[in-house]
């Protein structure tokens, strides 16, 4: 059984899941958390609520600061990840990697999905699922199958314009959001429409907000 869960209100409190892959941590629901500690303070007691791993990106320097009973793996790009996506290839049809756990290759993977995001998600993926002792092959066949969520890239196209609906709605998603446009179609011109959604977070986030649109 998978699920995914949230911090807000600490709502991932009540699960003592075997595994979990965390993918970041940033200062969000300022109507609840009172800055970036806080948010690390939450994760942090969530993560002593893990039984059997911890699977978090490596370059994020919040998510280094943590600590468990449970093993924790790092995944990302860098030399010093236990999981590391090398040889990358983003193109039109969408990005493909090789992954290695501690400078071992474990396979080649194809994710028809856009942005660096994306890539960092499926190597999360991949890593659960060698920790596991499942099959690397079949696990590289079914991440080809992968077709995304509801509103997250959601396209529909209207004449020769194409319309990407994302539930992008604090910074740091925007810029992934943009990067996967760009990935996709990186010869069209790219227009972004920002629905703010709550006050507090547009307020707290105002000038993060109005760097990255500037980038579209």
């Amino acid at each position: 059984f998978v699920f995914e869960s949230d911090e807000y209100e600490r709502h991932f409190m009540p699960y003592h899941p075997e595994y979990t892959i965390m993918t970041n941590i940033d200062f969000d629901h300022p109507d609840y958390f009172e800055g970036i500690e806080d948010v690390t303070s939450a994760f942090q007691n969530y993560a002593n609520n893990i039984k059997k791993g911890i699977f978090a990106y490596g370059e994020d320097v919040n998510l280094r600061k943590l600590t468990a009973k449970a093993p924790i793996y790092y995944y990302g790009f860098e030399a010093n990840d236990d999981y590391r996506a090398e040889n990358l290839v983003r193109s039109t049809r969408g990005s493909s990697f090789d992954a290695y756990f501690r400078g071992e290759k474990i396979g080649h993977f194809v994710v028809p999905a856009y942005g660096k995001h994306n890539v960092l998600n499926a190597l999360s993926v991949v890593a659960v699922c060698h920790n596991l002792g499942l099959d690397m092959t079949e696990v590289a066949d079914h991440l080809l199958t992968f077709r995304g969520v509801k509103r997250r890239f959601t396209e529909k196209k209207v004449g020769e314009t194409v319309i990407i609906d994302d539930f992008a709605h604090h910074p740091t998603e925007i810029e992934a959001t943009l990067d996967a446009a760009r990935q996709k179609y990186p010869d069209r011109e790219i227009v972004a429409v920002f629905q703010p959604h709550t006050f507090t977070r547009t307020i707290a986030f105002a000038d993060e907000f109005a760097e990255v649109l500037d980038h579209a």
